[in-house]
C-alpha cells in the first residue's frame, strides 16, 4: 500500500506546499519550506490544522488578525485550499516512476497494490486519469469519498483491505513519507515503510526505511 502524496506522486510535494503556501498568504501568513517539510502528510484541512500546531506560524496569525484562528477561519481556508489542490494535482499529474515500476514488479509477482488518498477524489481527477492512461492504476484507490478520518487514523488501510479481500493487516506493508501515514499503518497492525525525506524525520513507527521505491518488490 502507498501514501499517495509523495509516494505515489510529487515526490518532494512540490505542488502541494505550494498550494498550501498560496492560501496561508491569503491569510498574511509566511511558510517556510521547514515549515512545510515538518507538516507533511494527510493535506486539505488536516495539514491547515498541523500547521497551526507550530507556534509561530499561529502567532504570526494572531498578529494579523488580533486574535487566534476561529473554526471559522480554518473553514474559509479549507475552501480556499480545495482549487489550488485540484491544480496541483493538474501540475504534478506524472505518477513518480519508481512507484510505478514498484506496483508493476508486485503485479507480476501476484502482490495486490492499492493507494491511498486524503482527498476527495474529484481533486485528484487529473492524476487518476493519467493512471488510467499508463495502465499504471494500484489494484485499490481509496480517497476521502471512501474512508473518514484522515491519518493517523487507520480507515484507509482498513478500506484498502476490504476493497482487495485482505483480512490479516500484518500481510500488509505500507510504504509512507511522513509520520502520520506511518503511524496509520501501525495503528491498522500493518508494517509501515518510511521513504527517506531530506530534511523530515524518519518516526520510530517505521519497521525500515527506502531511499526510493527501486528497493520495493
Amino acid at each position: 500500500m502507498f501514501s499517495w502524496h509523495g509516494i505515489l506522486f510529487d515526490r518532494d510535494r512540490r505542488a502541494i506546499h505550494e498550494a498550501v503556501r498560496s492560501t496561508f498568504a491569503r491569510w498574511r501568513i509566511t511558510l517556510t519550506d521547514e515549515d512545510l517539510v515538518a507538516s507533511r502528510g494527510p493535506t486539505a484541512r488536516a495539514q491547515i490544522l498541523r500547521l497551526f500546531s507550530n507556534g509561530r506560524v499561529a502567532e504570526e496569525f494572531r498578529a494579523g488578525h488580533a486574535r487566534w484562528p476561529l473554526p471559522e477561519d480554518l473553514d474559509a481556508m479549507e475552501r480556499d485550499l480545495a482549487p489550488r489542490l485540484l491544480e496541483a494535482a493538474s501540475a504534478a499529474k506524472e505518477p513518480n516512476p519508481d512507484t510505478v515500476a514498484a506496483i508493476q514488479r508486485l503485479r507480476a509477482r501476484g502482490v495486490k497494490t492499492a493507494a491511498v488518498a486524503c482527498l476527495p477524489r474529484s481533486l485528484l481527477a487529473p492524476q487518476l486519469a493519467r493512471l488510467e492512461e499508463l495502465g499504471a492504476a494500484p489494484d485499490a484507490v481509496v480517497t476521502a469519498d471512501e474512508a473518514c478520518d484522515p491519518a493517523p487514523a487507520p480507515w484507509g488501510i482498513f478500506e484498502s483491505m476490504r476493497q482487495l479481500g485482505v483480512v490479516d493487516p500484518s500481510h500488509v506493508v505500507a510504504v509512507d513519507d511522513s509520520p502520520s501515514g506511518l503511524a496509520a499503518a501501525q495503528n491498522a497492525g500493518a508494517q509501515p515503510i518510511a521513504l527517506e525525506v531530506a530534511g523530515a524525520y524518519t518516526p520510530g513507527a517505521a519497521v525500515g526505511t527506502v531511499r526510493s521505491l527501486d528497493e520495493v518488490g
